[in-house]
């Protein structure tokens, strides 16, 4: 006899997990069978408390969830997970029928997820389970060092943000000095800069009221957070407020005493460069038409370029109407 309410694990080498969370007993048999068959590692929950224990003790790649569960529903088991670091990213299935709240799925604002309706076939499950997967490691691929989605994944969703006539805000931030930083100090303490800016930039959206901002990493020290209009210019101040209070910490007491680093470049010649400062620039299709990512990407070009060639950190908002 199939045990559903046991975890069940098909041990298979290299497979990824999945995490279902569904109490019919039937279809968890098929989608199991279906799933493992495939070479997926699968564990069962039969609610959402055990589901949360199970994820927070072994994270899933894929979490496949009925929205109707006891104890903890699936709304409620979604929001735990964005408020848990190591579980926040998990791409998501939702297995709905006749019942389901799409007003309360909205507002969870989950990244990546799939809607699939009930009744469905194994292959269907298969499929979703397998195209999220895909694109989660695309995601994690795109940028080893941050796992940030990059600048594909953020042109493909503002291109459907575009089409769908949806407004949106960019801030597009990057660091002055940071070239001659790691010049200095090497890749790796360069990369603890990179970091500290993910940090940063997550930190401060969590503490924002522009929690559904999205944070991309194009590469070296080039961010960019999509979010809805409004929260924006507040953000940014907050952002360069910090990064000017904290950033001094990753240079050497010398060079913090005297401002920032002597170096000679190529030519012979003894060049000072400040500590680091940040450039942030706004563009948003609210008081002005974008009509693609690359429009968007110019624009933001422009600003940037001209942002830094002012001393220290500023943020700039585009008012252009056209």
């Amino acid at each position: 006899m199939f045990l559903c309410s046991k975890l069940m694990e098909v041990i298979i080498m290299d497979g990824e997990r999945v995490l279902i969370v569904e109490p019919d007993s039937r279809l968890v048999e098929l989608a199991v069978i279906k799933l493992s068959n495939s070479g997926w590692l699968v564990a069962v929950a039969n609610d959402g408390e055990e589901a949360y224990e199970k994820a927070s003790s072994n994270p899933p790649d894929v979490l496949v969830i009925n929205p109707n569960l006891e104890k903890k529903d699936g709304y409620e088991l979604c929001s735990d997970f964005k408020k848990n670091e190591h579980l926040k990213n998990i791409p998501v299935i939702f297995l709905v029928d006749q019942s389901f709240n799409e007003e309360r799925f909205s507002s969870l604002k989950l990244g990546m997820c799939e809607i699939l309706t009930k009744p469905f076939s194994p292959k269907n499950l298969l499929n979703k389970v397998n195209s999220l997967s895909l694109k989660s490691r695309l995601v994690k691929k795109m940028n080893p060092l941050t796992e940030l989605p990059g600048k594909q994944y953020l042109e493909e969703e503002l291109n459907q943000l575009i089409q769908a006539g949806s407004p949106f805000d960019l801030v597009f931030t990057d660091l002055k000095g940071f070239t001659s930083y790691n010049k200095a100090y090497g890749f790796d303490e360069g990369n603890k800069v990179i970091q500290y800016i993910v940090t940063l930039l997550q930190e401060e959206i969590s503490k924002s009221e522009a929690l559904d901002g999205k944070v991309y990493h194009f590469g070296g020290d080039d961010f960019c957070i999509l979010l809805k209009p409004g929260y924006a210019s507040d953000l940014s101040k907050r952002i360069i407020e910090r990064f000017d209070s904290e950033i001094a910490r990753f240079y050497q007491e010398s060079d913090r005493a005297r401002g920032g680093l002597i170096m000679t470049n190529r030519r012979g010649l003894v060049e000072q460069w400040p500590i680091m400062t940040l450039a942030i620039v706004l563009i948003s299709n609210s008081n002005r038409k974008i009509n693609n990512w690359l429009e968007a990407e110019m624009i933001a070009s422009e600003m940037l370029k001209y942002t830094k060639s002012m001393p220290g950190s500023h943020f700039t908002k585009d008012r252009r109407s056209s």
